[in-house]
């Protein structure tokens, strides 16, 4: 252990004479601090825009107020009320953009057809979302396994191109030894300018040191294992520098890039999601085309889902806030089972990417980075849920309201209850297990001895 740890330090040494690993690790301490400030900036917006909304809704409210003063109809209150809701963004949401940079976090929803308003957002510049957005977690799973290649690709082929092989390897006192010693250097090297851009994140982001930051830098550790194990799997395999660094490259471009797209476009044919636009564009379509249809089917068909309201009387004259908000409701029992089919098989899709980890482990990784920030689509989901039950509450608490052609007062307007937003401790939960990727890396490090064994015995 002791000649080990002799040839591990003198391996170190040797790295911290080296120019090029100083560029690299530079270059990922670079990369991190610009992923940092980016992510910075998005959590200090959100921030921002779920602190504007309770002033936003009180202007709003100050608005019907003027306009519906004394009092109004409760239908006319509730058309121009929208009651804001938000997903909460932990900390380190900084770290993981996740799917927020494609979805909405905040929706302000009112008691219209909720379908045709949860898919209603702002969008960017599309071109700037093809590219994704910048953070930690793509810095740590595609260019931090990128310069551990780099490092540590020529392990073996730098002294065998230069004659000296057969010397160091009796000085180092064995193969395994040497591979170890030198791989084993440049991935701490690695994992501690991680390491110390993770803390350096933390420190600028107030992420407080708890057990989900824990287990997010446990992820990424867990991670970099993986690849240590396939970088020297790639050092014993090559036969010189040129064709390691090839081998390299190549291992890197088809794990970080290929087989995840590739993985993509299987899950796109084998679960078929049509847009989320297409359920809104269906449900306002059949909300339309009920003012051509008889008041009484509308009515017919709503009371097959609410028998309490089947013994009112029929609605006479050509409109009436009950009927409408009938109408609005069955806009989006129209496309029910469209939008179950559509949460599951987005949820479909993210299960069998998990379930397919050992083929693809830096979407594996980033799957489990994005659950343990609650960024995943899982946890977007769920706010779309929590929003379809508080929606739902609304419609509970004033369906009385228009049945009975009542007024409201700005006195009432509490009616109206607060979106209950869970907090983001809630939000992320431990994610996915870290298992497939340690069984990839040791199947990595198993390969690694074997090959020892049979070229160099």
């Amino acid at each position: 252990m002791k000649a080990f740890l002799r040839l591990l330090l003198w391996e170190a040494r040797h790295l911290q004479r080296s120019g090029p690993a100083w560029l690299v690790c530079g270059g990922l301490l670079a990369a991190s601090l610009l992923a940092t400030w980016a992510g910075g900036r998005n959590l200090a917006r959100h921030r921002g825009e779920v602190a504007a909304l309770a002033a936003q809704y009180a202007t709003q409210m100050e608005t019907i107020t003027r306009e519906f003063s004394p009092q109004g109809e409760a239908g006319y209150v509730a058309y121009y009320t929208f009651i804001p809701t938000h997903w909460p963004m932990s900390p380190l949401a900084a770290l993981t953009t996740g799917v927020r940079d494609v979805v909405p976090s905040v929706i302000w929803v009112r008691m219209l057809g909720l379908e045709g308003q949860l898919y209603e957002a702002d969008l960017g510049n599309p071109a700037l979302q093809a590219l994704g957005g910048l953070d930690l977690a793509f810095v740590f799973c595609a260019l931090a396994p990128l310069a551990l290649l780099v490092l540590g690709h020529d392990a073996f082929t730098r002294d065998r191109d230069l004659g000296r092989f057969t010397l160091v390897a009796a000085q180092a006192g064995g193969l395994g030894r040497l591979l170890a010693a030198r791989i084993g250097a440049r991935a701490l090297l690695v994992v501690g300018t991680v390491t110390l851009a993770f803390a350096g994140a933390c420190a600028w982001l107030h992420v407080s040191p708890d057990g989900r930051a824990a287990r997010w830098l446990l992820a990424v550790w867990a991670y970099l294992a993986c690849w240590t194990s396939l970088a020297a799997c790639i050092a014993v395999v090559a036969r010189s520098v040129a064709g390691s660094l090839a081998l390299a490259l190549t291992t890197w471009v088809a794990s970080v890039i290929l087989v995840p797209a590739l993985l993509n476009l299987a899950l796109t044919a084998a679960f078929p999601v049509p847009e989320g636009l297409a359920l809104t564009v269906h449900q306002r379509q059949e909300s339309h085309a009920a003012w051509d249809r008889p008041r009484a089917e509308t009515m017919e068909k709503f009371f097959v889902h609410h028998p309490e309201w089947a013994g009112t009387p029929p609605v006479e004259g050509r409109f009436a806030w009950r009927w409408y908000y009938a109408m609005q409701e069955m806009g989006d029992q129209s496309v029910a089972a469209q939008s179950q089919a559509y949460r599951h098989n987005l949820r479909s899709r993210q299960a069998v990417m998990t379930r397919l980890a050992w083929l693809a482990p830096v979407a594996y990784a980033q799957l489990a980075l994005s659950a343990r920030a609650g960024t995943d689509l899982d946890a977007h989901l769920d706010y779309l849920d929590r929003v379809r039950a508080f929606h739902g509450e609304l419609r509970r608490r004033f369906y009385p309201l228009f049945f009975a052609e009542a007024s409201i007062t700005p006195a009432q307007f509490d009616l109206f209850p607060p979106f209950p937003a869970e907090p983001p401790a809630a939000a992320a939960p431990s994610g996915p297990s870290l298992w497939p990727l340690l069984a990839i890396g040791a199947l990595a490090f198993g390969a690694t001895r074997l090959l020892l064994r049979r070229r160099f015995l």
